[in-house]
């Protein structure tokens, strides 16, 4: 039996074809399938344009299960039901399982064992499982927190910008980068650039890379944001430690998320100098997002882990 695994992200969804063993045997990209972005109708056709390539392409066979992990499969009544309504109308008889993005990046990373896995990437947050349990922290979303993600970072540098260019900080590699890329001629068309293509939160998760480089060219501003994202990521793994896992001497702790990649894991330098708590054990993860929905659904049919 194969798997397809669906990674429904704010930015793009990834579907991918594993064999018996859980080894990667072809996998594809298509734009974002997250309902609050693209509707209903944008899911639904996002879904099932990948299901045609792995059954055109993907090698995927006859027999065959999916696992969904999407983005927008959250607590909000309405969109849930709409999820779980065209995920049960796309999979043609096949067996599935559906979480959230979210759920399924965590229990990839663990492996499906205990512990707390930091997520960020166009968005942020944290999951704990231990057995049964669960426990989420972060997730708000963009409009209310974010801390530590792409677009996080997009923002902070574009506000950083704005500070060294009027004279309240020195002007450092963020100036200088941030003009550069921009294509700016007079800094001030900035405020339209934000208001057109720097509108969505996708594209302002794209600056995120221009902090990791103003970094590296030793702009104090783009250091600090380094270290506050970091802090941000510490702070909920810290969280869910306290909570889920009072009395452990080690807690697996695994990341998720394109920050995690950006100059050459300086996140990740971070968190493991100190910044974790200390039963935490940060370790790479075990599978890519898009395994997770299908370790589970695979465990329930085949019996293993």
């Amino acid at each position: 039996m194969r798997w397809l695994g669906i990674d429904g992200g704010g930015t793009k969804t990834t579907f991918s074809v594993f064999d018996e063993r859980m080894n990667r045997v072809a996998t594809t990209e298509l734009p974002t399938c997250h309902i609050g972005q693209v509707g209903e109708k944008g899911l639904r056709d996002i879904l099932l344009a990948g299901m045609r390539w792995a059954e055109k392409d993907g090698g995927i066979g006859a027999d065959w299960g999916v696992g969904f992990g999407l983005a927008g499969y959250g607590n909000e009544p309405i969109s849930r039901a709409t999820i779980e309504s065209v995920c049960a109308g796309v999979v043609h008889g096949h067996p599935y399982v559906l979480m959230s993005d979210l759920k399924a990046g965590c229990v990839a990373a663990l492996g499906l064992e205990d512990g707390v896995v930091m997520v960020a990437g166009t968005g942020s947050a944290a999951l704990g499982i231990r057995g049964d349990r669960e426990l989420r922290c972060g997730g708000w979303g963009f409009q209310i927190g974010d801390e530590g993600s792409g677009w996080w970072m997009g923002r902070r540098i574009l506000e950083a910008f704005s500070r060294e260019s009027d004279g309240r900080l020195p002007r450092g590699a963020i100036y200088r980068i941030v003009r550069e890329r921009l294509g700016l001629k007079n800094d001030y068309d900035l405020i339209a650039l934000r208001r057109t293509t720097l509108s969505g939160r996708t594209e302002v998760a794209a600056l995120a890379p221009m902090v990791f480089e103003a970094a590296v060219d030793g702009d104090y501003e783009a250091s600090r944001i380094l270290r506050d994202a970091a802090a941000a990521d510490a702070e909920m793994a810290s969280t869910i430690v306290s909570r889920l896992f009072p009395a452990a001497s080690e807690v697996k702790t695994s990341y998720i998320g394109g920050t995690f990649k950006g100059g050459n894991g300086a996140l990740l330098g971070l968190l493991g100098d100190g910044m974790l708590p200390q039963p935490c054990k940060l370790v790479p993860p075990a599978f890519g997002p898009d395994a997770g929905a299908c370790l589970v659904l695979r465990r329930s049919i085949v019996g293993r882990g």
